[in-house]
């Protein structure tokens, strides 16, 4: 059995294509989203997040989604693979690039650790994604998924690429989006054979979709009494990149009071743990253990002294946002649980520090941390130990778009 299959993809027609997908909407002012909606009424913007005046409910809401994808579909917008197939898919800026394969994978690899995971589940959006995905019986966007880098696998996607794509086009997150379309069943067969070898893949972006198909899947087997395990439910799409071409953005905070401090004494607690610089501009770190600091119009440049990096009371604490929390955001700050304390916000790294300074200047934060990037590694050895990472531990830059394939249940 192979974990990772090619299918019979819904996409969009080539016409259409630019203005049907979407990126994520972290990418996306409230602006944009209604100036987007109104001027594509195709638009998965308008499946996605319909709502379009206060006073619909629930499941005014999923039947207004769920009649505009199928009008898609009716209207040709969408048009399904007459063959099982796999895609290459290239995301390109001109500082970077990466290209993967579009498949779907076997549920049942997640639970045996062919697909491994490194973030905590919030059960209540998974369960509102689960709904939404009911409701369409679709998945419009894919897991995004990383694996190590092969040279075999290479070859077949560096040999398709020299072909025209299907789509070549720019969306709205910035980003050139290119796709090809494999439905040769001797090179289908090869690339699920491939990752058969590579055996196992790390989920980068969609702990919360794949949670939701997992409650999917259960559902539709216990409906259906002549369950085989061969049926559309047991598997999830997912857009597959190789490790060394994936990219991972700082991930930064910001706390919303000084937790009754001065700005002077707030830096002599920061400076029993912290080697504290003042800085001329704006501080990147381009280092583990070293942060910015952005506090009253001044950056610094923090970095835990040497014994505090000698002293590790355990393993996760390696990782630098455990070291700011541990020694500075909850000891000075009283930031509890960042999962759910109101004090704290995150602010991803493509937003850039100049957002960063925005904030805290706005009086919406006190002061701002800019943290250097988790690194892959770090992801590949949490899940490989079955540990969570903190939340908001990674921003994985580029995203695949919602809507470029979609993968049915039907």
């Amino acid at each position: 059995m192979h974990f990772i299959n090619p299918f019979k993809g819904l996409r969009p027609t080539k016409k259409f294509v630019s203005s049907v997908v979407i990126p994520s909407t972290d990418h996306l002012s409230d602006s944009i989203i209604t100036d987007h909606k109104k001027n594509n009424p195709w638009s998965f913007l308008n499946v996605l997040n319909p709502k379009i005046n206060k006073n619909l409910n629930e499941k005014d809401l999923y039947l207004m989604a769920k009649k505009k994808f199928e009008l898609m579909k009716n209207e040709s917008i969408l048009k399904k693979e007459t063959t099982k197939s796999f895609y290459i898919y290239k995301i390109s800026s001109k500082i970077h690039s990466q290209i993967g394969i579009i498949g779907i994978a076997n549920l049942s690899a997640y639970d045996n650790l062919h697909i491994r995971g490194h973030e905590e589940i919030y059960h209540d959006r998974a369960q509102e994604r689960s709904r939404q995905m009911m409701n369409l019986n679709a998945q419009i966007g894919p897991i995004y998924v990383i694996y190590q880098d092969n040279d075999e696998l290479n070859m077949i996607i560096n040999s398709q690429i020299l072909l025209e794509p299907l789509y070549n086009f720019n969306a709205l997150d910035g980003y050139n989006h290119s796709l090809w379309l494999i439905n040769n069943n001797e090179i289908t067969s090869k690339i699920s054979e491939i990752f058969n070898k590579i055996n196992k893949v790390y989920i980068a972006d969609g702990h919360h979709r794949i949670e939701a198909m997992l409650q999917l899947s259960s559902y539709k087997k216990h409906q259906n009494p002549n369950h085989s395990g061969n049926e559309s439910y047991n598997y999830t799409m997912i857009s597959a990149f190789p490790q060394n071409q994936t990219q991972i953005l700082d991930y930064n905070r910001l706390i919303k009071d000084l937790y009754g401090y001065s700005d002077e004494d707030f830096l002599k607690q920061v400076k029993k743990k912290f080697i504290v610089n003042k800085e001329l501009t704006s501080y990147k770190p381009k280092k583990s253990k070293t942060f910015g600091m952005y506090l009253n119009n001044c950056w610094y440049s923090i970095e835990l002294k040497d014994d505090i990096k000698q002293h590790n009371l355990f393993h996760i604490n390696n990782l630098d946002i455990n070291f700011l929390h541990y020694y500075l955001l909850e000891p000075i700050l009283g930031i509890g649980d960042s999962r759910y304390d109101k004090r704290i916000d995150f602010l991803a790294g493509f937003k850039g520090l100049k957002e960063l300074e925005k904030i805290v200047n706005s009086g919406n934060a006190s002061v701002g941390f800019s943290l250097y990037p988790t690194q892959i590694e770090d992801v590949i050895s949490f899940a490989d130990k079955k540990l969570t990472m903190p939340p908001k531990s990674t921003w994985f830059e580029p995203k695949p778009l919602d809507g470029l394939v979609c993968y049915d249940f039907e």
